[in-house]
């Protein structure tokens, strides 16, 4: 029986010991923290507040049932996925809000309400954007990057992807109202990114949420972990928490084990690793260099608050635009500083699901956009004076209370992020998609080491539940591919 090592159990990692374990192969998974999920963690307060500290929503739920039909098994009876009545509520500067509804149509509706100027534009942006999902389907989101796949492909495909735009430049194109283009400008950072460097490709981002919805996953989403941590052990996949691995050890050009931190070897015939793509590559195997050969993602201000009250004016995702959407990227990725006036997201799963918080009371999580770790920013330093301007804006916001109401709070900086997941310069994503070819040249999923396969979400084919869960299936169907031949 062939051996695999598997480092990390994140979303991938699992993704990858579910199929490699189910396909006979003697599964080894190796995770430096104590539970499985990566960077989909939970909080849980004593006093009866639960958090979501990773993804607080999740598109395309057929990614997550292929997964576990391909073994025989039905997502169902694992966690209960719930399909949520609108993906977000905006609260633009003007005073105005929009809701982005989950069925296509209650979306158009509140299109003509908001912005109905915009509303036969939004249908001819919907059709672009579908163009772009289309074309971009078969080549970069479903399967493995290859350039051999890319040299069948229909040419025109590529013209669809419009890739010589900026996100923000496209959506100008298409909208007038400057509310509505931040509204779509807002999706690029879904993997990390601004929407004023990255390419217009990543309008298939929005196309993604607003076709397919937005879930939630009761209990938390912790679950979805959960879920695929029991279901890779039932398949036979064996689990060693607490053990950091560091080094993957060669030998003729090819994987052949790896040393853990208490200095034990391990011997396998390939690795699959769901560790930061920058990290595996750069400490792992210590190659040099590689750091400055891509620009990391942005990374997250986080703080989870227990709010002793419930306010109706909120919904279970929230975003509260700043006025001046440009300024805010321009400080995160050319000043590497945090936002002086950012946007913030409050996502409160208690509104979709009672038992996140005491009753009438509400678990706030709060994500502020933040730089990548640079000299530019010192968290040690400025990590409390900026929750405190976070507090005083949300109460210039409406909530003016908050700061009396507050009954637990738990706070994350990006330095939580690299010492916790090995992060890319503490970033959420590993690697930006801010140029026009860095969201198709990510780091492979067959390693440049024989034996290794990466799958992460700073692999292909990129960040996000789905995505990484896509990652792990392809770094274990090349691995098979290649054992076969």
């Amino acid at each position: 029986m062939k051996h695999v090592i598997v480092i990390g159990a994140g979303l991938g990692g699992l993704s990858a010991a579910i199929r490699l374990a189910y396909h006979g192969f003697k599964v080894s998974v190796f995770e430096k923290n104590a539970t499985a999920g990566g960077k989909m963690q939970e909080v849980v307060s004593e006093n009866g507040y639960r958090f979501d500290t990773g993804p607080t929503l999740i598109t395309m739920p057929f990614v997550f049932e292929e997964l576990f039909r391909s073994v025989g098994k039905n997502l169902a009876d694992y966690l209960t996925l719930v399909p949520l009545e609108s993906a977000c509520k905006y609260f633009f500067s003007d005073g105005t809000t929009f809701t982005a509804y989950c069925d296509l149509n209650r979306l158009r509706e509140e299109i003509a309400r908001v912005f109905p100027a915009e509303k036969e534009n939004f249908e001819r942006y919907f059709q672009y954007a579908q163009k772009i999902y289309k074309s971009t389907a078969e080549n970069f989101i479903y399967n493995p990057l290859s350039f051999s796949r890319l040299l069948k492909s229909n040419p025109l495909d590529l013209l669809h992807i419009d890739a010589f735009s900026t996100a923000h430049a496209a959506n100008a194109r298409f909208f007038k109202d400057s509310r509505l283009v931040q509204f779509l400008d807002r999706f690029p950072t879904y993997v990390g990114s601004s929407p004023y460097l990255a390419p217009a490709t990543l309008n298939v981002i929005p196309f993604v949420e607003l076709a397919f919805g937005g879930f939630y996953v009761k209990g938390g989403m912790i679950e979805l972990a959960k879920a695929y941590h029991k279901l890779a052990e039932e398949l036979g996949a064996t689990f060693h928490f607490n053990q950091s691995v560091e080094r993957i050890l060669t030998s003729n050009g090819k994987v052949s084990g790896i040393e853990l931190a208490n200095g034990e070897r391990i011997d396998c015939d390939a690795i699959v690793s769901n560790d930061d793509a920058v990290h595996t590559y750069a400490h792992l195997l210590g190659e040099k260099k590689v750091e400055q050969r891509y620009e990391a993602s942005c990374s997250g201000f986080v703080f989870c608050l227990g709010v002793g009250a419930t306010h109706e004016q909120l919904a279970h995702h929230n975003i509260f635009f700043t006025a001046d959407y440009e300024k805010e990227f321009h400080e995160i990725f050319e000043q590497k500083v945090m936002p002086s006036e950012p946007t913030i997201y409050i996502s409160i799963s208690a509104k979709s699901d009672s038992g996140q918080a005491p009753e009438g009371k509400e678990n706030w999580f709060v994500l502020i956009n933040a730089p990548f770790l640079s000299p530019a920013y010192d968290w040690e330093k400025n990590k409390l004076a900026y929750r405190d301007l976070i507090v005083r804006r949300l109460k210039s916001l409406g909530f003016s209370s908050l700061d009396r109401q507050i009954e637990f709070e738990h706070i994350i900086t990006p330095l939580d992020l690299k010492m916790k997941f090995n992060s890319f310069r503490g970033s959420i994503y590993g690697i930006s998609s801010n140029n026009r070819m860095s969201a198709f040249l990510r780091p492979r999923n067959r390693g440049k080491v024989k034996g290794l396969y990466l799958a992460s979400g700073s692999a292909h084919p990129g960040g996000g539940t789905p995505m990484v869960t896509l990652s792990g299936k392809f770094a274990a169907e090349l691995l098979m591919e290649d054992f076969k031949n």
